[in-house]
């Protein structure tokens, strides 16, 4: 089968565009075509074996030919774009349009997809109703920030739920927002859950000190807290500070993976609360990623939404427990034998449930937790979930 897959982001720096890579991958090894069209703002792009890689080109730092003279919008800061798509002209929309259409439009000729599937309801996706090859969403959650920022895009989600032939929802939150704001969609709506990808997130016996030292910090730290995501206010990193500043010792060490518009401002945070062991460690790839995860007593997501939070399933799979908010898909992945939940911005609460996990008063095991995220979240069985689907569309 040939599927075309399409984003409204790159596959680095979103859940969104993981979630397609990780797709990608496993529909390759099992022996489908696959052509994947994203925005991109550099030629510097992750490749993947026997996947074809259309970028849409948008402009940063790097002159690329081509490309739209804007950088690529998004509904909250992606690490390498500020600009938002509630911020766009009405210039800017045609033009993010018709570089897409002309690129799904040189796709369905070269490559001749069976059937698309597209992220977000969105743009894009809406797009995609003029050209009578079936398609499928999935849904992030992210598309409804924007939708209760501005009414301007109404018009491509309408257009999306009208023309597709399914909806994925990634979460119990995430469908009560499609049907609160497309009550049409309701039948179209089928809950297929994201997955990792088992071959890169796994347990590893490794010692802290070494892997520390990779990442050019020194000393010799017992516990170590990690967060990993967009440095935005979207993800309540200002609580996790907070929290920092109730259970950091000396011996205790806080890792911030990711980047973003909001670290300038956690930098001045962590300055006025006088944090001594917190460690931005910037954007990284999955190999670190997995040695963070092994390494760390507890992963910390204290986001104000998210669907279904891509990191804390890798982290499992490692075999670290995650604190997470009890609000949207979070509260849908942690158990209370893989993690426990906090409430909402209280910090206090936070600060609270990690002390319980890094003073061992609260005790997980790894195994145990690895199995959880396999047996539940892997991309591999999941996959056969989505192939049907696939296969359905296809056929009606």
């Amino acid at each position: 089968m040939k599927i075309l897959l399409v984003n409204h982001f790159p596959l680095m720096g979103s859940g969104s565009g993981v979630y397609v890579m990780n797709i990608a991958k496993n529909l390759e090894q099992k022996g489908h075509q696959v052509c994947i069209i994203m925005p991109e703002n550099t030629t510097q792009i992750s490749n993947i074996h026997n996947v074809k890689i259309h970028p849409v080109f948008f402009k940063r730092e790097e002159i690329i030919e081509n490309q739209l003279d804007f950088n690529f919008p998004c509904m909250d800061p992606h690490p390498r774009s500020n600009f938002l798509f509630n911020n766009m002209t009405k210039l800017q929309i045609k033009q993010y349009e018709i570089a897409f259409r002309t690129a799904i439009e040189e796709e369905i000729k070269e490559f001749k997809p069976d059937v698309i599937h597209a992220q977000h309801i969105w743009i894009i996706s809406g797009l995609l109703n003029d050209y009578h090859i079936p398609y499928i969403i999935t849904s992030h959650g992210a598309e409804f920030i924007t939708y209760k920022r501005t009414d301007t895009f109404d018009c491509y989600g309408k257009s999306a739920v009208e023309g597709c032939k399914k909806i994925i929802a990634i979460s119990n939150d995430n469908i009560n927002e499609i049907i609160d704001k497309f009550p049409e969609a309701r039948d179209k709506i089928t809950f297929v859950k994201n997955g990792y990808n088992s071959q890169d997130f796994f347990i590893e016996d490794l010692d802290k000190e070494d892997v520390l030292s990779r990442f050019s910090i020194d000393g010799q730290f017992e516990r170590i807290v990690l967060f990993v995501g967009r440095i935005s206010k979207m993800k309540g990193l200002d609580v996790l500070f907070k929290a920092a500043n109730l259970y950091e010792t000396e011996k205790t060490l806080t890792l911030i993976v990711g980047d973003g518009e909001y670290r300038k401002e956690l930098n001045e945070c962590k300055e006025k609360l006088k944090l001594k062991n917190i460690v931005f460690l910037g954007s990284r790839g999955h190999k670190d990623l997995r040695l963070l995860y092994n390494i760390s007593d507890v992963l910390v997501l204290p986001s104000r939404k998210e669907a279904l939070p891509l990191v804390a399933i890798e982290a499992l799979a490692c075999g670290t427990p995650a604190v997470v908010t009890n609000q949207s898909g979070m509260a849908d992945i942690i158990t209370k034998e893989v993690g426990l939940l906090f409430n909402l911005d209280d910090e206090k609460m936070l600060a609270e449930k990690i002390k319980l996990i890094l003073d061992k008063k609260v005790i997980f095991e790894k195994k145990k937790i690895a199995d959880y995220a396999k047996s539940n979240y892997s991309q591999e069985i999941l996959m056969d979930n989505l192939l049907k689907i696939y296969e359905e569309i296809r056929r009606k």
